[in-house]
């Protein structure tokens, strides 16, 4: 479950503060740049060892997105099954529009994201398997671009390789159709187009009018004809002097309708590029598979919504949506599920299939039972009905439907439910979240209502662990329209397990909410993270520990205690590196790998035996949303086998703080908070990156930490600012002596 933290550039926050127009659109990608891109475009060929040497099959794209050998590709292009016996992964250079693919490389695989089927390979031999000097290469490439600025009816440029080795380069131009989201992706999970692209354009070249990389041609259109894919013998893969149908098949058919957006392989292309081990990449332990499941896969509880909250709640519960809509969610339970399952969702409209719509088929990576949810923003849905098939390695087993048309509802609602363990003096939640820790007595809620008529009767019911513990219906005694603060008591605590609280008016579901109880009673769930440089294999005991370590190290070991672990929790693990995210690893907790309920959890960054990059190293946790504990550790630049001084920066205020609304008090994620270089003054500000001393963005809780500290003695110019809210600058923000060390801010922003 993915996975990444949008990055704001410069240019994307000056057009917020400012209120600039958006920049015109670029013309269709003309033919000069379809000339200065098509170098960039390569063919990966699987090589095998044969009787007169290396022979290979060319079996999916790849995009150069550095002049030093970085190429983005799909993982299932990277890595092959086992028993196709490829050694080695062959490079292929476009040479002209007209003639096949040059082979002139190998490559290693330097990242990869098999949830994201992403991979980034380096250029690192030639045929001859002699090393390269990356710095020498001097390769044309395409820049990755921001696929978050696409909309629907964009023009998109496809690149490729459709077919089998021998083919020459191919170039397809069609539309966005539309935007898929997934509840294990932040963001944009894919990019729908109206193109159709062959299968072997796997893992290629799909760019903007501008010429910049926005996504990779990755899955097949769900369901019917176009998911086949044509599997053929290719290579003698049983070493038997022949090809026949005893060889391992290449799958090189079918066709390709979904891209995966670039800003998710962002932070895969950024760990290459740093040397930070990314994915299957890194030879360090794996969580152990998951139990098999005990029955069949199913799906349940199926419900719609018209937008999905901050905390991936459903925002309302509609069985219905007006014309106009542009965005819809459909929510559901699941259980007896296994990670790595294909599973897909189609959709008709008015009883007929639209292949262009749907969750193409992936693999599943959700755990065994829980909550998921799928949605389409940006959309543009027809007057009709909307079927949803829900299919599991290959077979069917939920659906779903909606009508969309005529006028919005007027009708009683509820929308956006927040909880907290903490309130204001008006009862309300004042730390919105979804993780509370085991034994909590109150419990705060509030709810948005409108349209509410004294005498409608809601229901309010409480499920643990997907059975109902509590349930009243009373007539409504508030006004039409506004917030009803509440809470939820127990004297003896709540216990630990999966909460959920369903709202009904008249008898019809309303609006829903999940939140989660673990974790010691009043405590954190981790302890502060401990960082080392070397751990006892044996018992798994860090021998030494700092926050500084020397020039050369090749490993940080991040250690953190934990109690009150519960199986199935969504979790992620983010390691940054100066403040640019380089991994993230989604996983759902498992006490088989982890030791229970109470234990030690562990993470390892490392270059693949290489040494780490000088900078600093922060490890964020993340559970159930949430920051369950985060921490940083230096490589270089004042390690503890490095006496040389730390630079005045390490002596000066680190600075973290939280971003809130300053009407409901909420957090405000994606915020950004800005502070520029000494000497610099807002109104001079050019918007250049050069001009910006420190950079950070707020995460779902509303919460920043800056990758820098500040000087001591210095004077900075600050710019805070979100999406939707007046911006706040000031100059002249000084860091005396007496400056604290860690230093928190609690800032407000005003809506517009």
């Amino acid at each position: 479950m993915k996975r990444s933290t949008r990055w704001l550039y410069l240019f994307l926050i000056a057009a917020l503060l400012l209120g600039a127009a958006a920049p015109a659109a670029f013309a269709s990608l003309d033919k000069p740049g379809r000339l200065k891109i098509m170098p960039a475009v390569i063919q990966v060929w699987w090589l095998f060892d044969g009787k007169d040497g290396m022979q290979g099959i060319g079996i999916g794209s790849g995009t150069l997105v550095s002049a030093d050998g970085l190429i983005l590709t799909n993982h299932h292009v990277a890595f092959p099954e086992p028993d196709q016996g490829v050694t080695h992964l062959g490079v292929a250079l476009t040479v002209r529009s007209d003639r096949p693919p040059q082979p002139a490389y190998v490559a290693t695989v330097v990242a990869d994201d098999e949830d994201l089927d992403l991979a980034v390979l380096r250029i690192s031999h030639d045929l001859d398997l002699r090393p390269v000097r990356p710095a020498e290469l001097n390769l044309p490439f395409v820049p990755l671009g921001d696929s978050d600025g696409l909309d629907v009816g964009d023009e998109i440029n496809i690149f490729g390789y459709p077919g089998i080795g021998g083919d020459t380069v191919t170039f397809t131009r069609g539309v966005v159709s539309g935007f898929t989201r997934d509840a294990g992706i932040q963001g944009r999970a894919w990019v729908k187009t109206d193109t159709t692209i062959a299968g072997g354009n796997s893992g290629g070249t799909a760019v903007d009018e501008a010429g910049a990389l926005v996504g990779v041609p990755t899955r097949a259109g769900a369901g019917g004809d176009a998911a086949t894919v044509d599997c053929r013998p290719l290579a003698d893969t049983d070493r038997n002097g022949r090809i026949d149908d005893a060889d391992s098949c290449v799958p090189i058919g079918g066709f390709l309708n979904a891209l995966r957006p670039a800003n998710l392989a962002r932070p895969l292309v950024e760990a290459a590029r740093r040397g930070v081990a990314y994915g299957r990449a890194n030879d360090q332990a794996q969580p152990a598979p998951a139990a098999a499941a005990t029955g069949a896969p199913r799906f349940y509880n199926v419900l719609f919504a018209p937008g999905v909250s901050e905390s991936e709640q459903p925002a309302a519960v509609v069985d219905r949506l007006p014309s106009g809509s542009r965005s819809l969610y459909v929510f559901f339970d699941y259980e007896n599920m296994a990670d790595g399952l294909p599973w897909e969702v189609q959709v008709s409209f008015d009883g007929e299939r639209q292949p262009d719509w749907g969750m193409p088929e992936d693999a599943w990576s959700g755990g065994a039972s829980g909550n998921w949810w799928i949605g389409w923003s940006d959309a543009q849905f027809a007057d009709g009905r909307y079927g949803f098939q829900f299919v599991v390695d290959g077979r069917p087993i939920a659906e779903a439907a909606i009508e969309i048309g005529g006028r919005a509802q007027t009708g009683p609602a509820f929308s956006d439910i927040v909880f907290s363990d903490k309130a204001t003096s008006d009862g309300a939640p004042a730390e919105p979240g979804r993780l509370f820790p085991e034994g909590v007595k109150e419990l705060y809620w509030s709810v948005d209502y409108a349209n509410m008529a004294r005498g409608n009767q809601w229901t309010r019911s409480w499920l643990l662990d997907g059975e109902v513990v509590s349930t009243k219906t009373e007539a409504w005694r508030e006004g039409t329209s506004g917030t009803l603060n509440s809470a939820l008591t127990a004297d003896d605590g709540l216990p630990a397990g999966a909460w959920r609280l369903e709202l009904a008016i008249d008898g019809k579901p309303a609006a829903r909410a999940d939140f989660t109880i673990a974790g010691a009673e009043g405590g954190a769930l981790f302890d502060p993270f401990v960082f080392s440089d070397d751990v006892d294999q044996e018992t798994g005991k860090p021998r030494s520990t700092g926050d500084r370590f020397p020039v050369g190290t090749k490993a940080l070991y991040v250690l953190g205690a934990y109690r009150g672990m519960q199986d199935g929790l969504r979790s992620v693990s983010r390691v940054y590196l100066n403040g640019e995210l380089v991994v993230e690893s989604p996983f759902e907790w498992s006490n088989e790998f982890y030791g229970g309920a109470d234990g030690v959890w562990w993470n390892v960054i490392h270059a693949n035996g290489s040494e780490l990059p000088e900078g600093e190293y922060s490890q964020e946790l993340i559970i159930e949303g949430e920051v369950a504990q985060r921490g940083s550790a230096r490589v270089g630049a004042g390690g503890k086998a490095a006496p040389t001084p730390a630079p005045a920066a390490a002596n000066g205020a680190q600075v973290r703080g939280v971003i809130t609304d300053a009407d409901t008090g909420r957090p405000i994620p994606d915020a950004f908070f800005i502070v520029l270089n000494p000497g610099i003054k807002v109104a001079a500000f050019q918007w250049t990156e050069a001009e910006v001393y420190a950079m950070a963005e707020t995460d779902r809780q509303g919460e920043f930490r800056l990758p820098r500290a500040l000087e001591r003695e210095q004077c900075y110019g600050l710019v805070i600012g979100a999406e939707g809210y007046w911006p706040h600058t000031e100059d002249d923000v000084c860091v005396g002596p007496n400056t604290p060390a860690d230093t928190e801010l609690a800032l407000q922003l005003k809506r517009r």
